[in-house]
């Protein structure tokens, strides 16, 4: 094949060339022979051009991308040696399925176009409907190779959600383009998202159970909201919702829900207020830190707000809190063990917690705990009311953050509250003030950090932080970007299911449905062996 046939087998945009379509009245044989021919001289010249280059004295740069395209163009071969061999599919004039029903041959070999990572591959097949002008029902060569019923593989699927879960579709196909020559198309890697995030909805509905001996002594549930800019058509669909924005324009909140496991890590007060404060430690600290367990088999997802059925035909908007905490309860039900310490680690919103108690009951077993660093954010807020310099205000706060750290909550906002009447706080700081001692009281009850340090729990909810930043933020909230509903809920589904320990369980999984999908009479091709292949 020359350079500028390959070339226009490599770009989608471009048309075959102008060369005669195989025909079915060809001798067996001749085409993969051709093609191994072909085979053979591409690894030769591959071979020669390889002992020029060290000869000529080039440098690895140029091999190494000589390499790259002949690489590129022996795989392209390879795959059309591969389908070459699978014949045309002829099952007969006639075939009767599983069910009974009758399909009739096509008159002729009908043209299917397929796009792998190497290139364009066109070829023709006989199909069978259930009558004329009837939707095809089977193709066997497709069957026979399990072909997606996208025009792209399944390996270019996959390579091209790796780069746009991370990518605005745009730079992700360039991208795509610059690795393996060719234009890709924005259009349809969308669409491919589209099934692809809809099928890892119900993927990370069902997650596959950790093995026991992997998990570690304490469980970990925590969830935090996020807005997603949506488009202006797509934002009032969100009927029910948690907690009011100001100015929320058109951005619509997705809840990230987070379950893992981790060991007891016990600390004192002094180890916290040091880590936060950044505080210079000694190396033995330091070591002692970079020590700290990891979370084990870290499931993360986002939810947007749902409609469900109420059981008389009428949709009944559910809030993707509600939904987070679904999924939540469903991983705790499937992962807790009997008298397993549960720790709820989460921020102050009030949503969130009613919610959450709809379904748990708190107490030695299932601990509540407020995030320390939106405590430590409310105490920094406190110290600019009544301190001007920035290392006044750092002592004031490390001072109340340490203190709170030791189980002194309430002897804090009491002194804040003092020192306001003290200070002769008025207006807007004295609305401030009683703010942040008003949301302090409230989450008294889940600040008792003496004891979470003492037994080892988290009390930082850094994972779920992460989730929100890296799973929503970091590509929902692009410059310029606005989002459909439908298009948000599966970005953020296939993102989720990309950045878990379940990527290649998802594939496979994701793979083996849509083939049975697809191809649903494969059982037909039993007696089918092609003619390249009988000998």
């Amino acid at each position: 094949m020359n350079v500028a046939e390959n070339n226009a087998v490599r770009n989608p945009e471009t048309k075959p060339a102008d060369k005669p379509a195989p025909r079915s009245t060809d001798k067996p044989g001749t085409k993969p022979d051709l093609i191994r021919q072909s085979l053979d001289q591409l690894i030769a010249d591959l071979k020669a051009n390889i002992v020029s280059a060290a000869s000529s004295g080039d440098s690895f740069d140029k091999a190494e991308r000589i390499t790259l395209r002949s690489v590129l163009e022996i795989g392209l071969q390879t795959l059309q040696l591969f389908i070459a061999m699978q014949g045309d599919g002829d099952l007969g004039a006639e075939i009767e399925t599983a069910d009974g029903q009758r399909l009739d041959r096509s008159d002729r070999p009908q043209a299917t176009t397929l796009r792998s990572i190497f290139g364009r591959h066109d070829f023709k097949q006989y199909t069978y409907s259930p009558g004329e002008k009837r939707a095809i029902a089977r193709r066997p060569v497709s069957a026979r190779m399990s072909l997606p019923e996208s025009r792209w593989s399944f390996l270019l699927q996959e390579f091209s959600q790796m780069l746009g879960v991370d990518q605005a579709w745009d730079q992700a196909m360039k991208n795509l383009g610059q690795i393996f020559g060719g234009k890709f198309s924005v259009d349809t890697a969308e669409r491919i998202n589209g099934r692809m995030g809809e099928s890892a909805g119900a993927f990370l509905a069902d997650l596959p159970k950790p093995d026991p001996d992997s998990e570690a002594k304490l469980l970990v549930a925590s969830a935090d909201c996020k807005g997603v800019p949506l488009v202006k058509e797509d934002s009032p669909k969100i009927a029910a919702f948690e907690t009011a924005k100001k100015n929320p324009g058109n951005r619509r909140m997705a809840t990230a829900a987070s379950v893992y496991s981790v060991e007891p890590h016990v600390r004192t007060p002094e180890d916290i207020t040091a880590a936060l404060f950044r505080d210079e430690r000694d190396p033995e600290a330091e070591a002692a830190d970079r020590q700290r367990p990891k979370p084990q088999n870290k499931n993360t997802t986002a939810h947007f707000p749902e409609q469900s059925d109420d059981g008389q035909g009428k949709a009944v908007a559910i809030s993707g809190i509600h939904v987070a905490m679904a999924w939540i309860m469903g991983q705790l039900d499937m992962r807790r063990r009997a008298g397993q310490v549960l720790v709820v680690l989460m921020d102050g919103q009030a949503s969130l917690w009613e919610t959450l108690k709809l379904h748990l009951d708190f107490g030695a077993r299932t601990v509540a705990v407020l995030d320390i660093l939106h405590a430590l954010s409310y105490v920094w807020k406190a110290a600019g009311l009544f301190e001007t310099s920035e290392a006044a205000r750092k002592q004031f706060t490390r001072e109340r953050l340490l203190r709170i750290l030791r189980g002194e909550v309430r002897g804090v906002i009491q002194g804040l509250r003092a020192l306001g009447t003290r200070r002769g706080l008025k207006g807007e700081k004295l609305k401030s003030l009683h703010k942040i001692c008003n949301y302090l009281e409230h989450n008294a009850d889940r600040m008792r950090y003496h004891e979470y340090l003492r037994r080892g729990y988290p009390i930082a909810s850094g994972v779920i932080e992460g989730a929100c930043r890296h799973l929503i933020k970091d590509r929902m909230e692009r410059s310029g970007m606005r989002w459909t509903l439908e298009g948000a809920r599966r970005m953020l589904n296939t993102r989720a299911a990309y950045q878990s320990d379940h990527w290649r369980k998802f594939l496979d999984w994701n793979m083996q449905a849509e083939i049975t999908r697809t191809h649903k009479h494969r059982d037909l091709l039993g007696n089918y062996t092609p003619i390249t292949l009988a000998c």
